[in-house]
């Protein structure tokens, strides 16, 4: 790569302060990946004990900085050519930094709902150089949010990683109790208020009423992980494996994932079990529309409803024939639509003109 083509990239400071590993961090590592291999000098403002500044390591040409250092020193901080906030509180950092260095600064936005309406945080959305949201409903919660800007719609993605048939089988084994066990599964943060981990339980348990011998799998971590468990002594059909690393071998162990997220900005695991060929079921809620097109990617529900998502499954594990379609479509959509480099350029043509490299 010759230097005139490296001196039009510019060098991109993310800003991620999770402590955690959730769907939003997935997305910053595969955008910081893909930016790698690009050639583009990056950093990561975030907390070196999290699992993002852990996982960014093994990339080239990338910079971990603290928070602290970013906020009490930023004059020290590396010369970047734009900020990207990839979370809510690292909007005001990027726009302290903004206003401390000049430093032009890009949002994106994964809720469904608006920011709260504080004086300091109208000034951080509104103060940002380009707004983008991760769905049709993030944007027009940002729209609302900030009127008169225009908000830039760039979808999260899939990670592109294959599952191992082998492992996957193993998976299957281990919860699947004899060929007529059906496998159903979640993947997101065990939070009910937000992903509706209780009410799939209930669904299923009306499914093993009728005489389905469903198995529930239930995977990820979070605060009501102990209400959870709570709920399935007795029911020794429910599992609660924890956070899992291999996610695509699970998904692509199941009958069917089920997503019967309160809320939800855009759901990207959705976007890893249909590109891992397993059918979905999702409530119909913030931006899980944008990326499921009913009853031909997959099968959508209203939100808070036992009753309708104990339907849709009941449907898709009657009709092996209706899954197999509607996976086959679902995994064709996700590689058109949903890739790792349709995001990448997305992104790359935003830092360019915000930075005016």
């Amino acid at each position: 790569m010759n230097e005139s083509a490296e001196a039009f990239k510019p060098a991109v400071l993310h800003i991620n302060l999770a402590r955690g590993w959730r769907g939003g961090e997935q997305q910053t590592w595969l955008l910081m990946k893909e930016l790698s291999a690009a050639g583009y000098r990056q950093g990561l403002c975030g907390y070196a004990n999290a699992p993002l500044a852990e996982r960014v390591k093994i990339l080239d040409n990338v910079t971990v900085v603290t928070p602290r250092r970013c906020s009490l020193w930023p004059w020290s901080v590396d010369q970047w050519s734009v900020a990207h906030a990839h979370e809510g509180r690292g909007v005001y950092l990027a726009w302290w930094l903004k206003k401390t260095l000049g430093l032009p600064y890009l949002v994106t936005r994964r809720m469904q709902h608006p920011p709260k309406p504080r004086l300091l945080t109208k000034a951080v959305y509104r103060d940002a150089d380009a707004l983008v949201g991760i769905s049709s409903a993030a944007c027009r919660a940002l729209e609302s949010f900030v009127p008169n800007r225009h908000v830039h719609c760039i979808p999260s993605v899939h990670s592109g990683e294959k599952a191992s048939p082998a492992a996957s089988a193993a998976i299957r084994q281990l919860y699947a109790k004899g060929p007529e066990s059906i496998l159903v599964g979640h993947a997101g943060a065990l939070v009910d208020s937000h992903k509706g981990q209780t009410l799939l339980i209930k669904a299923c348990e009306a499914l093993r009423s009728d005489g389905f011998k469903i198995t529930c799998l239930l995977l990820g971590d979070g605060r009501d992980r102990p209400v959870l468990e709570k709920m399935a002594r007795g029911r020794d059909w429910v599992h609660l494996p924890g956070y899992v690393h291999d996610i695509q071998d699970h998904l692509s162990s199941l009958d069917v994932f089920a997503f019967p997220s309160r809320h939800e900005g855009l759901g990207s695991v959705l976007l890893e079990a249909m590109a891992a060929g397993c059918p979905v079921v999702a409530t119909e809620v913030g931006g899980i529309p944008d990326i499921i097109q009913h009853q031909t990617t997959g099968l959508l529900v209203p939100p808070n409803d036992v009753v309708k998502l104990a339907e849709a499954l009941r449907f898709l594990v009657s009709e092996p024939k209706k899954r197999t379609a509607l996976s086959k479509n679902a995994s064709k959509d996700v590689r058109d639509n949903f890739s790792v480099k349709k995001m990448f350029l997305l992104y790359q043509k935003r830092y360019t003109l915000i930075s005016g490299s």
